[in-house]
């Protein structure tokens, strides 16, 4: 008889997880709830694949005081396949609703509302997933 092991490796997710900025202060609809946010699992399985809820803890990533055109701007290391904002509540995790965001391109933040961040990730390195940035701009 031949047995065969299967070992998986749980990889870490960048602690510093996502910066969420806002390059406009003053006049901005668009508010930071925290600088380091956290991710929904710890740790990923080397090679695996799935989404990742970003928040500030219990409370959301986002706040939208109205309705208002953002650019956002980051780089997605290796292993990251998307970047979606979703809308925040209270303990839930759901990452299958919410628009894909591309770096760089106006995108309209509906408001008031409170927003976090989801990603999804395949083939995930078996460094484990780095963190990233996200800035926002009018």
């Amino acid at each position: 008889m031949i047995g065969v092991l299967v070992f998986l490796v749980a990889i870490p997710i960048g602690a510093t997880a996502v910066l969420a900025t806002s390059r406009e202060k003053r006049n901005s609809n668009l508010v930071p709830n925290c600088l380091t946010l956290r991710s929904s699992q710890a740790t990923v399985v080397a090679g695996g694949s799935g989404v990742i809820l970003f928040s500030c803890g219990g409370n959301a990533a986002l706040t939208v005081g109205k309705s208002d055109q953002f650019r956002p701007f980051f780089t997605l290391p290796t292993g990251y396949t998307g970047l979606k904002i979703v809308n925040h509540a209270l303990g839930a995790n759901d990452c299958n609703h919410g628009p894909i965001l591309v770096s760089g391109q106006r995108f309209d933040l509906g408001g008031p509302g409170n927003f976090d961040y989801c990603v999804g990730y395949a083939n995930a390195p078996s460094t484990g997933l780095a963190s990233f940035k996200v800035t926002w701009s009018k």
